[in-house]
């Protein structure tokens, strides 16, 4: 995908001051580059028969401070004090140059916002209830190691959103501590504008930015396709979220 810079001004806990985050630097992951044989590439997403490389996007906003390979926190159950509508989220980890067979010992970690559009750990945050600060706070955010079946899940709940952002997570996949992946997972809006008019998101209301129109997910609609969530379950029952993450390795 087209790279959309802007900045970010934040406050990390470690840090006294302010400082700016260029929410799309990518110096540290290369692009997954086209394969040879059967390969074909539309837009940013590479393709080997019926495996994808998952698209690479921009990392920010609000990773973890100091970065993700140094997120100490290990564990399945992100949720902490937050409410929202419950969302399992399952993910799958495939090498697109290895007939997509599955990948173990994969790092996942993941971020998003909470029902009210604000992420843990930052401040000056502007939003629905005014410019917040939750630095020190960890929730929504977290990782995983895949197992021998090449799967990992997190217990979380379905994301809010923020002006100028269509609904997402925000992902990054190491292997033996190597950056491999930075990646976002976008929803379905017509599942988003349920859950986004149910009780714990009502104030907030339906996203105004739709993901044709995002900064992130808008240049492609190939793209998108191959980086949207399936979703199954309800507002009283919570979702399943399943996703694959094909890295070219």
């Amino acid at each position: 995908m087209e790279r959309k810079n802007f900045l970010k001004s934040f406050v990390v806990a470690a840090a006294a001051g302010p400082m700016i985050l260029d929410a799309c630097k990518k110096d540290t992951v290369t692009p997954s580059s086209t394969t040879t044989g059967t390969s074909t590439t539309t837009g940013t997403t590479t393709t080997t028969g019926n495996c994808v490389v998952s698209p690479t996007e921009e990392e920010g906003p609000y990773p973890y401070a100091g970065g993700e390979k140094n997120n100490p926190l290990n564990r399945i159950d992100v949720t902490e004090d937050q409410a929202g509508v419950p969302l399992t989220l399952t993910l799958l980890v495939v090498n697109t140059n290895d007939n997509c067979n599955v990948v173990p010992n994969v790092r996942i970690d993941i971020w998003h916002c909470n029902n009210q559009g604000y992420y843990s750990g930052y401040a000056n945050q502007p939003g629905l209830l005014g410019t917040q600060s939750y630095v020190g706070k960890t929730w929504l955010r977290g990782y995983q190691t895949t197992d021998a079946n090449g799967q990992l899940k997190f217990t979380t709940f379905y994301p809010g959103w923020y002006s100028g952002r269509a609904t997402h997570i925000h992902f990054e996949a190491f292997i033996s501590g190597t950056l491999k992946k930075i990646g976002q997972m976008a929803f379905s809006e017509a599942i988003s504008d349920v859950v986004h008019v149910s009780t714990l998101y009502s104030a907030h209301g339906k996203n105004s930015t739709r993901n044709a129109f995002d900064s992130v997910f808008g240049s492609s609609a190939t793209d998108l396709a191959n980086e949207t969530l399936s979703l199954a379950g309800s507002v009283a029952d919570g979702y399943a979220g399943t996703y694959t993450i094909g890295l070219a390795l």
